[in-house]
């Protein structure tokens, strides 16, 4: 829930998920990944977006390797 609302607190992030969860339907997606797994999982298979030098405006790049 806090990724949708960033100025809500992360304590009552399972409170507003539970009543956000249903008003998303299928949208609603969860990663049970643990911490760990994941920040290594992260760190692995980091994509970031690279901005095109030649245009100055709205186009990025996707990559997968740094």
């Amino acid at each position: 829930a806090h990724h949708l609302f960033s100025t809500m607190p992360h304590y009552h992030a399972m409170e507003a998920t539970k009543v956000i969860k249903p008003i998303l339907g299928e949208y609603y997606q969860f990663d049970g990944t643990s911490i760990f797994k994941a920040m290594y999982r992260e760190t692995k298979e980091c994509i970031y977006v690279d901005k095109d030098e030649e245009v100055k405006d709205g186009v990025y790049w996707y990559r997968s390797k740094i």
